[in-house]
């Protein structure tokens, strides 16, 4: 919250779904502090928040201000559900789990004026049925990009992930021919699917590829890197419109791959894995992490020069973010390993900096590394090589546009991001 500038932020699709939930008769109104300034003083019964781990401050300073003003606060989402008893320091009312199981019986309370201290959601069933209200999206400057949603969840269970954490090993989906529909009623701008994974088995994620290939459509999703393990499933990500493919790389040394409990497919395969994609006009979008035991001063280079070298579409190198509720989060507690128990606390703590101590190197060089590597992908002369790769970045007009579209916004991001504190002064 906070750190985007108009333009760059997209759709919060909950509040989508929360709006439908709503009876109409009750008036509801969005801001997004990303893009806007909260008009605090509009008279309200009620603010929802959402809250992850890196927004937590900023949310935690507008629930005061709401407060200052009595109105009821409810906070939802990751960090609400994973740091529960932290998030209830600062709200009256807590919603633990996915909200819109539960919103019916929160509105029933707001009206008898009997909100409960805590709300704990059940669990979604394996197929599940979401529409949405996306009117309170209206007048305001998101990303040209309509965010969709198949399914939640991912089965992978990755030490560092704060998905495992919420929802553990499971999938959730929504009928496919409810995703289809609701694809027919949006305009035909570029879609993300913002699924956890968009790889759920290859059989069901072959059917809902099936269905989007008609649809004429472009898109991007999240995806694990399994998927290239199945040429053919390749070949319908491309005929259906996939654009852009998001995928956990995460390292290239296998002892980090082994710590972080992702075996399922190895370091020597990514080559191969990436050309498959660029073979079928796919652009990559690769994310790493540093800070493993198996990482050194060594790392971030060769992570960097293998970005380069497989003409990344964009790339993003983080320190390691150990997140509260994750296995990651848990052992390195216990290790005392830790610079700050809760850094997203910390009023002096800053994006991009590290927040645990490293093996084998120091937490400032941590930092300066996934700094560096940034820097240094996008320079104007490595977009400009990265833009002549005629197999997937430059093959069309539409990539070409995606590319040069995505490059601008990924550069603009690192230097209005780092160092910047989490909250709003």
């Amino acid at each position: 919250m906070g750190s985007s500038k108009a333009g760059d932020a997209a759709q919060p699709l909950v509040f989508a779904i929360l709006a439908n939930l709503t009876p109409p008769d009750i008036e509801i109104q969005l801001f997004d502090d990303r893009i806007e300034n909260i008009l605090f003083d509009v008279e309200t019964d009620l603010a929802v928040i959402t809250i992850g781990v890196f927004t937590a401050m900023r949310a935690y300073q507008i629930a005061k201000e709401y407060k200052k003003r009595n109105v009821h606060v409810i906070m939802g989402g990751p960090h609400a559900t994973l740091a529960s008893q932290e998030v209830s320091f600062h709200a009256d009312s807590v919603v633990i789990g996915d909200a819109e199981l539960i919103w019916p019986e929160i509105i029933c309370d707001l009206l008898k004026n009997q909100l409960k201290p805590f709300y704990k959601s059940s669990a979604l069933t394996s197929i599940f049925s979401t529409t949405f209200n996306r009117s309170v999206f209206d007048n305001k400057k998101y990303l040209p990009i309509n965010i969709v949603q198949w399914g939640r969840g991912c089965i992978k269970s990755c030490d560092f992930c704060s998905i495992n954490a919420f929802y553990g090993k499971k999938q959730f989906h929504r009928p496919i021919d409810e995703v289809a529909a609701e694809i027919e009623t949006l305009n035909k701008n570029f879609i993300f699917f913002a699924d956890d994974n968009l790889l759920y088995n290859n059989s069901k994620t072959k059917e809902f590829l099936i269905n989007l290939s008609k649809l004429n459509i472009k898109y991007s999703c999240q995806i694990s890197i399994d998927v290239a393990n199945d040429e053919e499933l390749v070949k319908l990500l491309a005929k259906s419109g996939c654009a852009v493919v998001i995928i956990g790389f995460e390292t290239l040394n296998s002892a980090n791959l082994k710590q972080m409990n992702k075996r399922w497919f190895s370091v020597q395969k990514y080559e191969k894995a990436i050309q498959l994609f660029r073979d079928n006009g796919i652009m990559v979008y690769g994310t790493f992490v540093f800070g493993y035991d198996g990482d050194s001063l060594d790392s971030f280079k060769y992570t960097l020069d293998f970005t380069l070298k497989n003409k990344l579409l964009l790339a993003n190198f983080n320190p390691l973010t150990p997140i509260p509720g994750t296995n990651l989060y848990i052992r390195l507690m216990k290790e005392k390993r830790m610079i700050y128990d809760k850094w997203w606390l910390e009023p002096d703590y800053m994006y991009g900096k590290a927040t645990f101590y490293p093996k084998n190197i120091s937490p400032d060089e941590l930092a300066e590394g996934c700094f560096m590597a940034r820097k240094k992908f996008n320079t104007f002369k490595n977009i400009f090589n990265r833009c002549l790769d005629k197999k997937a970045n430059a093959n069309s007009l539409t990539n070409l546009k995606i590319f040069l579209i995505g490059n601008y916004v990924s550069r603009r991001a690192i230097y209005n991001k780092q160092w910047s504190l989490l909250s709003k002064s």
